[in-house]
């Protein structure tokens, strides 16, 4: 701040506030706090200038997730979502704000809408909707062409994880139990990179792919294998 004052937004108000700007200092604080509590991350006593942590707050914290995010996924979480509609809400958090669409990859994201297994329903100019196809595009081992298309699927494989476990805590937490399986479902699905209608023989390399398909086919529960003899 006592370098780049400007950057910080130190004005000619705080010239009087001592070399440690201990009033600006003071205010960032606040206005931090006041952005928690509207996200019902903390409550905060504006008098005495305690915090008091909430849940949420706890699990963003934990999860390193934006209250941006968190917001969302308190205005559009419900009791009764299934994985199409977790998906859809995992593509609208804050941290994919920075992947756009770009020009050159709209025929691509097409292509991946066709042949990915969940229906995306937005369009394909919508980010969150590249954000969906890129994410199922990963767990079904999916190929793609371009290299910043493989750049941003990285990039949503990285944060995909702590994202849905955050997005799993908060339901787990309300007693929602048809999203708490959903996100669960997911968390395994991009943890392993499986469907939850692939085989869990695609996890042993060397199997051959016709035994694999023929598997998949006759959709043979897993714990069934356990019973057929040598």
């Amino acid at each position: 701040m006592l370098l780049s004052p400007a950057l910080y937004g130190v004005t000619v108000d705080y010239q009087d506030d001592g070399p440690l700007l201990v009033q600006k200092r003071a205010d960032i604080a606040h206005s931090a706090a006041v952005l928690s509590e509207k996200c019902n991350l903390l409550k905060y006593e504006r008098h005495s200038g305690k915090f008091q942590s909430t849940e949420l707050g706890r699990i963003a914290s934990h999860y390193y997730v934006t209250y941006n995010s968190m917001s969302t996924y308190n205005q559009h979480l419900q009791p009764t979502m299934s994985t199409l509609e977790l998906i859809r809400v995992f593509a609208l958090s804050n941290e994919f704000k920075l992947i756009p669409v770009r020009r050159d990859e709209k025929v691509e994201l097409g292509k991946l809408l066709e042949k990915v297994p969940i229906p995306v329903e937005d369009s394909v100019e919508e980010p969150a909707a590249k954000i969906n196809v890129l994410l199922q595009a990963y767990i079904s081992q999916l190929k793609l062409d371009g290299f910043a298309l493989v750049a941003d699927m990285i990039f949503v494989q990285q944060s995909a994880g702590r994202i849905l476990r955050a997005i799993f805590e908060i339901c787990l937490k309300r007693g929602w139990l048809i999203p708490i399986r959903a996100a669960l479902d997911l968390c395994i699905m991009v943890d392993k990179q499986l469907r939850a209608s692939n085989t869990p023989l695609r996890q042993f390399r060397g199997v051959p792919a016709d035994v694999i398909r023929k598997a998949e086919g006759k959709q043979f529960p897993w714990y069934r294998y356990f019973d057929l003899a040598p």
